[in-house]
């Protein structure tokens, strides 16, 4: 028995396919053009010990308010430099006035993948009043 196959449908079995690969890769975000927001920026010291993770993320900015009154939170923007998903295992460990770490239930390693040219926000709240510093810990997974 032959078949005779219309000339659209490898046409169409090739549309099919590229929508199918195509899908879930990219990223679209909308924003404001002004935003109302007003980051109160925190001067950092980054000390890199995997300079490949550096290469691949950057820390595009770092942030911190105070909430409930008392406690410090911040917010650490992290872009990915890639073409492709990179995950990154992190973790933010919380320090008093006095250099002291303060144990915090948060303090765990945690995973997230950024997509291809990605940028996140991570973001963490202070256990106590007591801790008014932080370090963001990053690492490849």
């Amino acid at each position: 028995m032959n078949r005779i196959l219309s000339p659209a449908a490898p046409v169409a079995g090739l549309l099919v396919l590229l929508l199918a690969l195509s899908g879930c890769k990219s990223v679209d975000t909308v924003e404001r053009i002004n935003p109302e927001a007003i980051p109160d920026p925190v001067a950092d010291e980054r000390i890199v010990t995997d300079p490949t993770l550096r290469r691949h993320i950057t820390v595009v900015e770092v942030n911190r308010a105070t909430v409930s009154g008392d406690l410090t939170r911040v917010q650490v923007r992290l872009q990915n430099n890639l073409r492709r998903d990179r995950t990154v295992q992190y973790r933010f460990e919380w320090y008093d006035a006095e250099d002291m770490f303060v144990d915090s239930p948060t303090s765990v390693w945690r995973v997230r993948t950024l997509k291809g040219g990605e940028t996140i926000a991570l973001s963490d709240v202070a256990p106590n009043p007591r801790a008014v510093d932080f370090v963001l810990k990053l690492q490849r997974n």
